[in-house]
């Protein structure tokens, strides 16, 4: 069983360093994320609170949006991709190519391991 580490530091770190190399896993309901890092082979759990989905600049939120990111990530997952992670504010923004929308998840709980 590989360790877990239970610190949002991971995947800041792999956000700073090889952004473009995080992809959205799966997202099962009431509250849960994965996210994986295909350059240092980490996976990251997120347990979340609410999401909101960005309307326009970062400013404006719409809150309750669990739908429509989850029909984002069963239907076009390759087109979701992370655009912000601040620890600091304990938020993780994502972004859908295809549809154009954007999400803010304020997370609970960050979880990182590798397998």
């Amino acid at each position: 069983m590989p360790t877990i580490y239970k610190s949002g530091a991971f995947l800041q770190q792999c956000f700073a360093v090889h952004p473009l190399s995080l992809s959205v896993k799966m997202l099962t309901l009431p509250d849960k994320i994965g996210i994986s890092c295909v350059n240092c082979k980490f996976r990251h759990r997120l347990t979340f609170k609410t999401i909101s989905r960005i309307i326009g600049d970062a400013d404006s939120f719409e809150e309750g949006h669990t739908d429509s990111l989850y029909s984002c990530v069963t239907q076009h997952q390759e087109a979701l991709h992370v655009t912000e992670v601040s620890v600091k504010h304990d938020i993780v923004q994502f972004r859908c190519r295809l549809c154009k929308r954007g999400f803010q998840v304020n997370i609970a709980l960050y979880e990182t391991y590798q397998p």
